[in-house]
This record gives structure tokens, sequence and C-alpha cells, in this order.
């Protein structure tokens, strides 16, 4: 009774039982990243999944329990630096594209074993720490079938959107965030321009800034 009592008081009169929204991508994009599995999965086959750029592991988290509750195979691997962006990266967005360092400072909170040891309970999850633009992407045995690139910058976005073209399975979904213009992280947004023009491919936006990619091979 007690317990009852002190939770119906935080709720009515604190705001400690308010409803949040706890992601930093739209609700059409974490839609979006859940029907591309979906359709993926009816393959028939072992999927290989990435996420680049994985912050805290919200985002993880929400793929990785559909994974789970489904009972999907997969691999799920997750990259990240887990310390920030690069100070070359950043360095180019002040000099060629007019940001400021304050604008960009954020995620040096984290950290490698403890967001391993975070999702130690899902043995499909395997965690990389690593540049992307550095990534050999043939680590990824069998190839790519799906990419959820979150790494908000010009250098980085661009790099592992070259980068991964030869390991893409045909098929492939490619969903990048912050593909939208006239922001903080809008060096996505130029990135995936320049790489679907120069690849000359299809592409469309899902909601307000989640660019997708479906590679034809």
């Amino acid at each position: 009774m007690i317990t009852e009592f002190i939770k119906k008081f935080a709720f009515r009169h604190t705001n400690f039982g308010a409803p949040k929204y706890s992601y930093n991508i739209e609700p059409e994009q974490l839609a979006e990243i859940i029907s591309s599995i979906v359709a993926l999965s009816k393959r028939g086959h072992r999927l290989n999944l990435l996420e680049i750029g994985v912050a805290r592991g919200m985002t993880t988290r929400f793929i990785a329990e559909h994974i789970e509750k489904n009972r999907l195979d997969v691999a799920f691997y997750c990259l990240d630096t887990f310390s920030s962006f690069t100070a070359e990266d950043v360095d180019y967005e002040i000099q060629n594209r007019g940001k400021s360092r304050g604008e960009l400072a954020g995620f040096s909170y984290n950290d490698f074993e403890t967001w391993k040891r975070n999702f130690s309970d899902y043995d499909f999850v395997k965690a990389i720490q690593c540049d992307v633009a550095d990534f050999d992407f043939a680590e990824i045995d069998g190839g790519i079938d799906f990419v959820f690139l979150d790494v908000d910058l010009y250098q980085p976005t661009l790099k592992a959107l070259r980068n991964m073209r030869g390991y893409l399975n045909a098929g492939a979904i490619i969903l990048v965030d912050d593909v939208a213009d006239n922001n903080s992280w809008d060096g996505a947004f130029e990135a995936f321009f320049e790489f679907v023009k120069e690849e000359g491919i299809d592409h469309e936006v899902v909601g307000n800034r989640c660019g997708k990619i479906i590679w034809q091979g």
C-alpha cells in the first residue's frame, strides 16, 4: 500500500511518471528499421546487420529486442569509436563546412567495455571499436544485408558508404540518419546526396531525415 501511495503521488504531483521519448531518431525511422529487417528476414538465410554509430545503444537495444523476440538468424555488428568523433572529422567540419567546435561536442561519455557489458545477454551482438573510415568491411563474412548509419558528420558518412559498397549484397537496405539540411549534423545530408549522385542510384527520404537506399548490386 505504501508503495502504491508513493507511485500515485509521484505520478500525480511530479514529473517522474511522465512518459518520455528516449530515442534520438524519429518514430518513422524506428518503424523503417523494423520493416526493413522483417522484409530481409523473409529471404530465408542468415542476415548480417550493421549499426554504425551506436552512442549508448538505445537503437541497438531496440533492434536487439526485435531480433530476440522473433528468433531471427542474424549477426548484428555494432561499430563505433566509443569515444566521440575523431579530431580529423571535427576539424574538417570546422574548416570546410563552417561548423563550430561547441556544436559538435558529444558522446565522449561512452566506454567500449561498459557498452559491451550492457549487451552481454545478446550473443548475436558483435561490438567493434573502430573508426568506420578505417574499417575493412571484408570482415563481414557473407556480405552486408542491412545498415543503419548514424555518424552525423560528412567525412565518416561518405567514407563508410564508399567503403561498404563492394560488400553489399543485392537488395541490401541502407538507412542513413540526419539526412536533413541546415543543422549541426548536415554533414550526413551532404555525404548521402553526394554518394547517391556519384553512384547514380535511386533513393528516398523517409520521414524528415532518414535517407534510404536499396542496393541493386
